[in-house]
């Protein structure tokens, strides 16, 4: 058993413990230890011979027991009497957007509910508004939530798709596959994925011992249902893998457009397809449509953003707040990924919810930034809050308290129904607050999950560009936010962006690069991007950015 599957057990035992109404810290408990040993890779056993198990937060000596009898039996015990006596659909109904497992459990004992369908008509005969705890209003929103719910089906979010990706890599190289490369729209940098695509190079695809769920699909290529997601798996021998990857890769439009519809001679890196074609090598993110191919062949390739060009790390939370990691695990994992500094944004005093600081804990955290930075950790840190935008629109500290800050991420973290005028003109007042450097994640759209707030994308644009703000984009895969479709407009009118984790983990530091294929996708280039200032540039343009702050405000 891989640490995964581990995880992915004491998970679904978490959530089954809720529904069954065992004791709650029980099951924070296992859920906890489930989200830490997904971080970990290879067998479950050789992470508990070594020992590496025991140290981990949130795995405790009785947790390290389940572990043991998991590793030697492969099961978890309990967990299929607890499967039993729940309802499959009871579990489903925890995927609805605001439906946790306490209400999910409240729906089916006072309710009688146990599925989705049930919960739909329930709800449009008004039978759930009879229920205690439950409003008409309640019905509306439930009814809100499985619409939603039923446009996600068939679609997952880019880190579910890579965990996907990587245990079929496994099983395909154990079958003997030379390599296995991310095609299609994760290679793409698409945001939401209905089609995971892998090839795979393999010495013969005519007899290659493919899963037996895998069905043809045209000349070498299988499809199969995975959970929610079609896979497609194209096989080619070296000879010809550069090809297979170019039609692997790009949508069917930019195909076409690229080939004019000609049959390719099988040629093996996609180089040479590229030279053949008589055209640059397009950046996977760029192999979008017919336009953009049009585009580059009359201006040529922009120059995108990589990872390695990205210098600071922006946006992260730390355990002053509702983070897993101390300031200094969070400072020395940054500078092992290549920064050189960092920006600590711990959640401010409204976020109760979060563990978000008071005044005296903003100061007691400088101190520490401080002794840290003299300490020589060979990373810069810098210290930042990410406040939350209150529902007039000011921040959430004294303008005394924010002028301390190295840099202010501003965030909606609350009242996200307002309508679009007042969530417009709400936004619009902290974009010109001197004392907001960033604009957090900007529409607060969770993918799959929740809409953004109603909101005037092109008026809050316009306001950053003409304030100097910097928008967010959000790499936490769930966010991705601001969505990359607007990231050429933003820039067009001279707005920049700073690419954030939002990280609340050392882990989730892990979830820029892959966020950076997506901000590729959206064309954004090194010098739209903040963090690759050096840091005393960066704090520079902080500095200047309040002071035409003043001055506007000023003119005001």
């Amino acid at each position: 058993m891989e640490c995964r599957d581990a995880a992915l057990l004491l998970e679904r035992y978490a959530l089954l413990l809720e529904l069954a109404g065992d004791n709650p810290y029980k099951a924070r408990a296992y859920a906890a230890a489930a989200e830490a040993l997904a971080a970990l890779d290879g067998p479950l056993d050789a992470a508990l011979r070594s020992q590496a198990l025991g140290s981990v937060r949130g795995i405790g000596e009785g947790i390290l027991q389940t572990l043991n009898q998991m590793a030697q039996t492969g099961a978890l015990a309990h967990l299929a009497e607890l499967e039993q006596s729940i309802p499959p659909g009871v579990v489903q109904l925890t995927a609805l957007r605001g439906v946790g497992a306490k209400k999910a459990r409240q729906l089916w004992q006072q309710c009688g509910i146990t599925s989705i369908e049930e919960l739909e008509r329930a709800c449009r005969e008004h039978r759930i508004a009879g229920c205690k705890g439950f409003t008409p209003r309640s019905e509306a929103a439930l009814l809100e939530a499985i619409a939603f719910w039923r446009s996600a089906q068939g679609r997952i979010q880019r880190h579910k798709a890579w965990r996907i990706a990587e245990q079929l890599r496994s099983l395909l190289v154990e079958r003997g596959a030379r390599e296995v490369i991310a095609a299609g729209q994760l290679r793409r940098g698409e945001e939401i994925i209905s089609t995971l695509t892998l090839l795979a190079i393999v010495d013969k695809p005519d007899t290659f011992p493919l899963p037996e769920d895998l069905h043809p699909a045209g000349h070498r290529r299988y499809r199969s249902l995975e959970g929610d997601i079609t896979i497609e798996i194209h096989l080619a021998d070296p000879a010809s893998a550069g090809t297979a990857l170019f039609r692997a890769t790009g949508s069917d439009e930019f195909i076409t457009a690229a080939t004019g519809g000609k049959t390719l001679p099988p040629l093996a890196h996609e180089e040479d397809v590229f030279e053949y074609l008589d055209l640059p090598v397009i950046p996977p993110e760029l192999r979008q449509d017919a336009a953009t191919l049009d585009h580059i062949r009359r201006e040529g390739i922009p120059p995108l953003i990589t990872f390695g060009q990205m210098r600071g790390m922006i946006h992260v939370h730390t355990t002053w707040s509702d983070g897993k990691n101390s300031l200094e695990e969070m400072a020395l994992a940054a500078k092992s990924l290549g920064f050189e500094y960092i920006a600590i944004c711990d959640h401010s005093q409204s976020a109760a919810y979060a563990g978000g600081l008071s005044i005296e804990r903003v100061r007691q955290q400088r101190a520490d930034i401080d002794t840290l930075n003299a300490r020589g950790l060979g990373i810069r840190i810098l210290h930042g809050i990410e406040s939350d935008i209150l529902p007039d629109g000011s921040l959430d500290y004294p303008d005394d308290v924010l002028a301390e800050f190295d840099l202010v991420v501003a965030s909606v973290h609350s009242h996200f129904n307002l309508p679009a005028p007042e969530q417009t003109a709400r936004i619009l007042r902290a974009l010109a607050h001197p004392a907001t450097t960033i604009l957090g994640h900007p529409t607060g759209r969770l993918l799959l999950r929740r809409n953004g707030y109603q909101v005037d994308i092109e008026a809050i644009l316009a306001a950053a560009a003409r304030t100097g703000t910097i928008i967010e984009f959000n790499v936490n895969p769930y966010r991705l936010d601001l969505d990359w479709r607007y990231h050429q407009r933003a820039c067009s009118i001279g707005v920049r962006f700073a690419i954030d984790p939002d990280a609340h983990s050392v882990d989730g530091m892990n979830e820029l690069a892959d966020g950076i294929t997506v901000a590729r996708r959206g064309g954004l280039r090194p010098s739209a991007v903040v963090n690759t200032l050096p840091v005393d540039a960066f704090l520079d343009m902080v500095a200047a950015q309040r002071q035409q702050k003043q001055l506007l405000r000023g003119a005001a």
